[in-house]
């Protein structure tokens, strides 16, 4: 991309976490981090359920002063907060929405551009195709998002919000795995031992894929023959993001059948081994 693409999210929330425990009684709670998270790099995380249900993900930000900025989804601030205070027990650690900042996403050249207003930037840890993300105050102009979401999609990342609801999905559904949303090796966290008995066993059975095709709409089932198979969760023009179950795409498949939304075919773009 040439020249530099600068948005606001207004569908983000910033939440700030300060205090010298700050980090430390995360790194018990959460799927990825924060160890790690510091200037110039930022982490992708989730918060489970004890089922292994995603409550929300989120990016964790380094402040510069030792705490974090949480960017993550406007719906479920209020939930975020309850939990984290919940999971802070005794730690020193301020936890607080902060009204007064904003997320930006950035595409093209953006360095010299994010210097100017961001307070914390970093490469997008899910896709380095995604460009940037950063934290800067809050009254920065919302642009053209469907250039931002047209990105997402065609690097198949699902949002929180869009693609997947609080309490529905698994990590391993919306591909947090791939996008580096898991440490699976990083000690106990909520919800852990059911999301690494999902990794390890292999071949799951849902995933958020990409398809192509005319007509896509946000909601519209799929099916192979006469089997459902998924909904689609996503649309930019003829690229959409679809949850599907690939056992039963891959069954269907191999016998010869398209997969299909109404009467029109769908080719899906991503390898399903």
């Amino acid at each position: 991309m040439i020249g530099t693409f600068l948005t606001a999210l207004p569908q983000r929330a910033v939440i700030s976490m300060t205090g010298a425990d700050a980090r430390g009684f995360l790194q018990r709670v959460i799927t990825h981090g924060p160890e790690g998270v510091c200037e110039g790099r930022a982490l992708f995380s989730a918060l489970l359920t004890p089922q292994g249900k995603i409550l929300a993900d989120f990016m964790l930000f380094d402040d510069g002063e030792g705490g974090l900025y949480v960017d993550a989804p406007a719906s479920e601030t209020d939930t975020l907060l309850k939990r984290f205070t919940l999971y802070r027990m005794r730690a020193d650690a301020r936890i607080e929405p902060r009204s007064d900042l904003a997320v930006i996403a950035a595409q093209g050249s953006p360095i010299e551009a994010l210097k100017t207003v961001a307070l914390s930037a970093s490469p997008d840890p899910r896709a380095v195709v995604l460009g940037w993300r950063a934290i800067a105050p809050a009254g920065g102009p919302v642009t053209d998002r469907a250039t931002y979401n047209a990105a997402r999609i065609a690097a198949g990342v699902p949002e929180f919000g869009v693609d997947s609801d609080a309490a529905l999905a698994f990590s391993t559904d919306v591909n947090h795995d791939p996008l580096y949303g898991n440490d699976y090796k990083q000690g106990c966290f909520v919800g852990q031992e059911v999301a690494s008995r999902m990794h390890r066993k292999g071949g799951v059975r849902k995933r958020t894929l990409r398809i192509q095709g005319d007509g896509l709409a946000q909601g519209a089932p799929l099916s192979i023959g006469e089997i459902p198979v998924g909904i689609i969760t996503s649309t930019a023009g003829t690229s959409a993001l679809a949850l599907i179950r690939t056992d039963r795409l891959q069954n269907g498949f191999e016998a010869g059948l398209p997969l299909m939304a109404g009467h029109r075919k769908v080719i899906v773009m991503d390898d399903l081994t």
